[in-house]
């Protein structure tokens, strides 16, 4: 139950969150809440700002740094859609002024 709710954005976090909880105040009170909430947070910032940007750059053949500078600079200026078509715009955009896959 938890993998499936993680696999939702944001919301699949906090709502798996819930059971997690729910067993670790069973299991040790507040400090095993507080446990897990840190383990996640610390998880979710390793995927968020390293894994998805490696991840995103194996498969556009982009290195790392684009890749992450494309994604934060397109959220900054188109916000949550900026995410989702960060990486397609400007893989359009060197394609439109025809850049060579020289990255590698």
């Amino acid at each position: 139950m938890i993998f499936i709710l993680g696999l939702i954005p944001v919301a699949g976090v906090i709502i798996s969150l819930i059971p997690l909880s729910i067993i670790a105040f069973k299991l040790g009170g507040i400090i095993k809440i507080i446990y897990i909430l840190g383990m996640v947070i610390i998880l979710h910032a390793i995927e968020a700002y390293f894994l998805n940007p490696k991840l995103m750059s194996i498969k556009t053949k982009l290195p790392v740094f684009f890749t992450f500078a494309v994604l934060l600079l397109a959220e900054h200026f188109l916000g949550v859609w900026g995410l989702l078509f960060g990486i397609p715009l400007f893989l359009f955009i060197l394609d439109l002024l025809d850049v060579e896959e020289g990255f590698d």
